[in-house]
């Protein structure tokens, strides 16, 4: 959204369908992009609201994930950073359609990282008008399902493979062996930054009764990209019910 005349209204609506409980002024400020900067140097924009926000995040679900009983710190680290990865909170501002009323710069192309930022922007404004609390109950119900999958899947991967081993390419390997099914296979999607800090993205795709499934890994090394694309893949098919 470029323009802020009929925004209160907007934003009301919003704020009552989700219960954020929020002041219209700080719900604004929380969906306002650093892109207006720009053309409104004095604009207060949602930066500092979402550090905080992401500090909020991080540690709601790192308590979430303690009493749950992840067992030990690798577990505990890996099913947060998938928790807490761009990806998944901007998966959760698609859900909100943050972008439809998202107030930036005209004509300037909304990112999923620009709706993670709004999203913990909106946990650091929630934070600063009513405490952690009310941030747990409402992260719960949007984020419970995907962290308890997230917990899941490294318990399962950590027993599996134990915590020096765990590699979500040898799992996907080899329950695809297991199955007598051609194994997943891996492509480069493409090569982004400069030659000395580069940033890969490959396709993990693998076919389960007919159907091709594929996902997406982003890593600064060929290898993490493919075990991050692997791991999708076998998240994917844990929720379609192909891996129990």
């Amino acid at each position: 959204m470029s323009d802020n005349k009929n925004l209160s209204p907007i934003l009301k609506t919003f704020n009552e369908k989700w219960r954020l409980n929020l002041s219209i002024s700080l719900l604004e400020q929380s969906l306002t992009h650093r892109s207006l900067k720009s053309l409104r140097p004095d604009t207060k924009d949602n930066q500092r609201l979402e550090t905080l926000g992401d500090a909020v995040i991080d540690l709601i679900v790192l308590e979430w994930l303690y009493h749950e009983k992840a067992e030990n710190e690798g577990i505990l680290t890996k099913s947060r950073a998938e928790v807490v990865k761009n990806e998944t909170l901007a998966e959760v501002g698609k859900r909100l359609n943050i972008e439809r009323i998202l107030f930036c710069a005209p004509n300037y192309q909304v990112q999923k990282k620009d709706l993670a930022d709004a999203i913990e922007a909106i946990f650091g404004a929630i934070f600063l008008s009513q405490g952690l609390r009310a941030c747990q109950k409402l992260l719960i119900s949007l984020l419970g399902e995907k962290m308890a999958e997230a917990l899941h899947f490294e318990k399962k991967s950590m027993k599996k493979w134990g915590t020096n081993e765990y590699n979500p390419k040898n799992l996907l390997q080899e329950h695809f062996q297991k199955q007598g099914l051609p194994l997943p296979s891996y492509k480069l999607i493409r090569k982004e930054g400069t030659e000395h800090n580069p940033i890969y993205t490959y396709q993990c795709k693998g076919i389960v009764n007919n159907i091709a499934f594929h996902e997406l890994g982003v890593g600064k090394t060929k290898k993490i990209a493919q075990k991050e694309a692997a791991k999708a893949l076998y998240q994917k098919l844990v929720e379609k019910g192909y891996i129990i």
